[in-house]
């Protein structure tokens, strides 16, 4: 590996506090592994959806129903502050139907939104984390 390269991963290591360069390097390798795994449609996911509004604004209602592997694992809203919700979803199902339903909730207006995929129990036995 050229020198560059190495000084910048030992300043990742540090500035991420990973113990040693191999865990960092592990850590990366985990996380290229679920964005490849996430252009394949068809394999399942978990992912995160995070919503943040201003309180009484009616979000998009996104049935299910057009996106059948779609289960949705918990939905928290809370109040960060005066007049400010954050909503978090967690769901798991095909990455494609993932990505499109979530599509739906956080491209609506006057809401700041994003979808984490972290991975699928399939894809945790198989990267051995």
């Amino acid at each position: 590996m050229e020198q560059p390269l190495v000084d910048l991963l030992d300043e990742f290591v540090e500035r991420e506090e990973f113990p040693n360069r191999s865990e960092a390097i592990r850590s990366l390798v985990r996380d290229a592994l679920v964005r490849s795994a996430e252009g394949d449609d068809d394999r399942t996911v978990a992912g995160v959806i995070t919503l943040i509004y201003k309180y009484g604004r009616s979000l998009p209602r996104v049935a299910t129903d057009a996106y059948p592997s779609i289960h949705i694992a918990s939905n928290l809203q809370l109040h960060l502050s005066g007049n400010v919700c954050i909503k978090v979803i967690v769901v798991q199902g095909s990455a494609g139907e993932v990505h499109g339903w979530a599509s739906h909730l956080v491209s609506a207006k006057g809401v700041l939104g994003r979808l984490n995929l972290v991975a699928s129990d399939e894809i945790y036995r198989e990267i051995g984390a």
